[in-house]
């Protein structure tokens, strides 16, 4: 038997790791597709089962009430049933908590607002989660908040209402719920501008409660003399007598109250705050499926039935992508700390 040449070993021999270096990228291509596919697919075929929607609150706040509008919509968008879930306590934290620890699938989300994000991160101490660790899928809406003052009291004006504090200023009882709610955090930036236009405040009172249904009571009766109320908090005592609203935070007029001027416009851009809601998840969400979310967000608050419904809570649509809205919190939240009330 004739031996081959040994040229014409070499070249086989090199043809031969050509060939098994060609299986193996092959191989290696193979294997990266497989575990890249049930991803994408994941995020294609996501949703199959029901969505659950917790709500880190009791029933019949703002929170809720804005989940139990949009879920409807959101459901028939996503083609899955959208559950309201409550679960209240540890000021808004266990359920919270229980969301954002849920597996990163889709299927457990978070209705967020101040009280679970930007105020808790510029209050409270040794939260048992940190900032950015969450999905801040889409915000969806908020609701203006108006200076309130009892309707029996003679201030028609901020004006008004800032004279009394330059000549009278033990007259003057503010409201609060112990720092550490969206109303607060108002208060001190109203208190703030005062304080930036020249007026003293140290003779001012501070009138303590345990929370905002308290307060509703208290300056229905003239116990308290300056709050900040949400219209659908309003309208019952603005319809009864009991209530005059001299100001909207913000930087334009809430439509339902076209006559009452905004803070803006009474050179106090600094007041500003606004209750919001919005769609959060675990950290960790695939892309795909915050997308997803994000845009049936979008198109719900965009349903002429929804913006109705809002409207008549006195809601307003205030889509923001997930980008725009984790900006936004954080942003927020310095605003928040900036005011030392903690």
């Amino acid at each position: 038997m004739k031996t081959k040449p040994f040229r014409q070993r070499q070249h086989q021999i090199h043809y031969l790791h050509r060939e098994a270096w060609a299986m193996f990228a092959f191989l290696l291509i193979a294997s990266l597709m497989i575990f890249w596919l049930p991803v994408s697919g994941w995020a294609k075929d996501w949703p199959a089962k029901p969505i659950n929607l917790i709500v880190p609150w009791a029933t019949g706040g703002s929170t809720d009430i804005a989940a139990r509008i949009i879920a409807p919509k959101l459901s028939k968008i996503l083609e899955v049933p959208v559950q309201v879930i409550n679960k209240a306590g540890g000021s808004g934290i266990i359920g919270t908590l229980e969301a954002i620890k849920a597996p990163p699938d889709g299927y457990t989300l978070l209705m967020d607002c101040n009280g679970t994000s930007s105020i808790q991160f510029a209050w409270a101490d040794n939260l048992p989660y940190k900032p950015e660790e969450r999905t801040y899928v889409a915000r969806a809406m908020y609701t203006p908040e108006g200076v309130a003052v009892p309707a029996s009291s003679p201030w028609k004006t901020v004006e008004d209402l800032m004279n009394t504090i330059r000549t009278n200023p033990s007259t003057v009882r503010w409201s609060t719920i112990g720092g550490t709610g969206l109303p607060d955090a108002l208060t001190g930036q109203l208190r703030a501008a005062f304080t930036a236009k020249g007026l003293d405040l140290s003779k001012t009172r501070v009138v303590s409660y345990k929370g905002s249904g308290e307060v509703v009571i208290a300056i229905a009766g003239g116990h308290v003399d300056i709050a900040f109320f949400s219209p659908s908090v309003a309208s019952s005592l603005l319809s009864a007598g009991k209530l005059r609203i001299l100001a909207v935070a913000g930087d334009q007029r809430y439509k339902g109250w076209p006559n009452v001027p905004s803070t803006a416009e009474l050179g106090m851009p600094s007041v500003n705050l606004v209750w919001w809601g919005g769609v959060c998840a675990p950290p960790g969400l695939p892309a795909g499926i915050s997308k997803t979310i994000s845009d049936a967000v979008r198109d719900t608050v965009r349903d002429p039935e929804v913006i109705a419904h809002l409207d008549k809570l006195g809601f307003v649509p205030g889509y923001q992508t997930e980008a725009v809205f984790k900006k936004f919190v954080m942003d927020e939240s310095k605003d928040i700390k900036s005011l030392k009330l903690k």
